[in-house]
């Protein structure tokens, strides 16, 4: 539940070392460069570092390469002991080795594609017993070959008196091939009808003189001529690329490098030969990029606090432990924390965990969870599957506390009387039992939102925001109201005590609500500021706040209620498992175990997603908009990316 502490480092050196300091920051891979200087300001002495990038047509040059020969690029672990220059000129070599090979096999794909396509096309004009050559040389008659659908099929006999005629050489379900002719003279007439018609015309290819069943033999026997053609080349390739594929992945490795060395060129600025680079750094890797750098002779680098530019916006890297870390994802949802917020994954982890083991409360299903969790984890390597292994672990401890597996409400009675149970400990169905989990499900919120105040109220008076901490909804005021207003109601409710006398009514609830009316003037004075008047005057002042303070007590209620809904989930899973077991137990043989299995997928499925939604709404609604802004920046340090667009 924290973030990582930042340094800001100022990197100054010659301009002839720039590369080299590039590159000590790139493969560092804890540098995260900033726009520390504005280049644009005609007053500043600094300008932009101009130059262009000589790697990018060498890069896409091996890209192009690669995917000729069917190479797959990796990068080289070590020292691949070549220069740019010397990778573009190995790049060269080897493309000029394969292009006429390449260039003859995309020749080659691009005559199969289209002798393939004549075919194709051909087979449907089998009934045609004339040569093409001799149909299209009519001087007086032009003809048109093509497909015409079915539906407009149908209607060419209203054309009867139009000087042409269709005949259907051939047709299916959708299309009838054939071909129409018409005289010259009214060919476009007669070409504008069949448009209208969605008569779809198809070319015959230039080299298709003869009647189409020979026309097909004689491209058939081209297309296997090419076809062996194409294997040969495509091995000749295969060949290149099996002797070349450490030479171009080592290439790949320097360019590929140089390249995005050269992206961070544009954080950096010159004055007169020196250049200079801002950016931060965590405080555990200082010394790891200074000795990095020292190797460079005329390169030093000073370290200042995070806060020391005060243009600059430290980055957020977040610290958490193995439990929390995979709940990190929910938090980015929402954005990442500023560097001065407190990291809220922690909190995250254990109350997401915590309410959907109680919502889908079940041994067996959330064994199946936690195995779908270790199986995307481990096999997939999906992150997300380390949440669900927490997840079901949970729904495994309160399916325990239920009784419940795969629905079955009474298997482990056995094991609670052998622990010295009477019964289970809790029987969602029983009266007693459901207010009971009502009542804990808004406990459960009320220690929530509480816990949410408290850090926000750490986080105010961390940075001295007495408004947010003191006198806000969400403060100390707001603290004081809505858990001294949930104690009041607590106790009459559950006990004969009443607290309500007047001075409880005048500290806990008449104060706290003027404290929070009158939050803005209290925060100005208490730091010692004059502009006690609002700037709206005071009638726009109290009308404002007025509505606001409606809104807040409102939201108190609100966001109370909104936990009801993790015991009106327990019931909910139950029931539903109720209804599994009831259908089951209609059917007999083998048909009652189908439907126990699919009904426990389908309640999984429905029940398991709509809890794990309904949770997170808990988080970023109820709890997060309490405290947490949401607003910063993720570390993004500098580094060489070997990962194929």
């Amino acid at each position: 539940m924290a973030i990582e502490k930042m340094q800001l480092c100022n990197i100054v050196g010659n301009m002839p070392d720039l590369e080299a300091a590039l590159h000590q920051c790139i493969q560092s891979q804890v540098f995260h460069p900033e726009m520390a200087i504005d280049t644009s300001d005609k007053s500043s002495r600094f300008a932009p570092l101009s130059g262009e990038n000589e790697s990018a047509g060498p890069l896409k040059q091996l890209y192009d390469l690669a995917e000729d020969i069917g190479c797959r690029l990796s990068a080289v672990s070590g020292d691949p002991a070549l220069t740019p220059a010397e990778a573009a000129a190995e790049v060269e070599r080897v493309r000029e080795l394969v292009q006429s090979l390449s260039d003859e096999k995309r020749t080659l794909r691009d005559s199969i594609s289209n002798h393939e396509q004549a075919v194709s096309l051909i087979r449907h004009l089998d009934g045609l017993d004339v040569p093409f050559d001799r149909l299209f040389s009519s001087r007086y008659v032009k003809v048109r070959i093509g497909r015409l659908p079915v539906d407009s099929y149908q209607k060419l006999s209203f054309y009867d008196s139009r000087t042409f005629f269709f005949v259907d050489l051939d047709h299916d379900a959708h299309y009838y091939w054939g071909l129409y002719f018409a005289p010259e003279s009214r060919i476009a007439l007669i070409d504008d009808i069949f448009r209208s018609l969605y008569f779809e015309r198809l070319r015959i290819p230039d080299y298709a003189h003869s009647e189409p069943a020979e026309a097909i033999r004689n491209i058939t026997e081209t297309l296997e001529q090419e076809r062996d053609r194409l294997n040969e080349v495509t091995k000749q390739l295969s060949g290149i690329r099996d002797e070349e594929q450490n030479n171009l992945n080592r290439c790949f490795t320097v360019l590929k490098a140089e390249n995005d060395a050269f992206g961070i060129r544009r954080y950096v600025a010159v004055i007169n030969t020196r250049f200079y680079l801002e950016g931060f750094v965590p405080e555990k890797e200082v010394p790891k990029l200074r000795k990095m750098l020292d190797e460079i002779p005329s390169v030093s680098m000073a370290v200042q606090p995070a806060d020391a530019n005060p243009s600059l916006t430290p980055p957020t890297k977040l610290k958490n432990g193995w439990f929390a870390r995979p709940f990190e994802t929910f938090v980015k949802m929402y954005g990442m924390p500023s560097y001065f917020e407190y990291d809220p994954t922690l909190l995250v982890a254990l109350t997401y965990t915590l309410l959907f083991g109680i919502m889908f409360g079940d041994l067996g299903q959330g064994f199946v969870v936690m195995l779908l969790g270790i199986l995307l984890d481990k096999v997939k390597k999906i992150e997300f599957g380390k949440i669900l292994e927490r997840l079901g672990i949970s729904s495994m401890i309160f399916g325990f506390a239920y009784g419940s597996v795969f629905g079955l409400e009474h298997v482990l009675d056995p094991v609670f009387r052998m622990m010295g149970f009477a019964e289970k400990p809790i029987e969602v169905f029983d009266g007693a039992t459901t207010n009971m989990l009502l009542i804990a499900a808004i406990f459960v919120g009320v220690v929530m939102i509480a816990v949410a105040m408290i850090m926000n109220i750490i986080t105010g008076l961390k940075h001295k925001d007495y408004e947010k901490s003191i006198f806000g909804n969400n403060g100390i005021a707001g603290l004081v109201l809505y858990l001294g207003v949930v104690m009041a109601v607590a106790l009459s409710m559950l006990t004969t005590i009443n607290v309500l006398n007047p001075a409880f009514i005048l500290l806990v609830v008449v104060l706290p609500i003027a404290c929070i009316f009158l939050r803005e003037p209290l925060a100005k004075l208490v730091e010692g500021r004059k502009d006690l008047k609002p700037a709206d005057g005071i009638g726009g002042f109290i009308m404002e706040n007025f509505f606001e303070m409606f809104e807040y007590l409102l939201s108190y209620l609100s966001n109370s209620m909104s936990f009801l809904r993790v015991g009106g989930f327990i019931l909910s899973h139950a029931g539903m498992m109720a209804v599994v077991l009831s259908l089951s137990e209609m059917m007999s043989g083998g048909m009652s175990v189908v439907v126990m299995i699919f009904g426990n997928i389908f309640v999984m499925c429905l029940e398991g997603m709509i809890a794990g939604i309904q949770v997170l709404r808990l988080e970023f609604y109820e709890i997060f908009s309490r405290f947490y802004s949401g607003d910063g920046k993720e570390f993004e340090p500098a580094a060489v990316s070997y990962k194929l667009q």
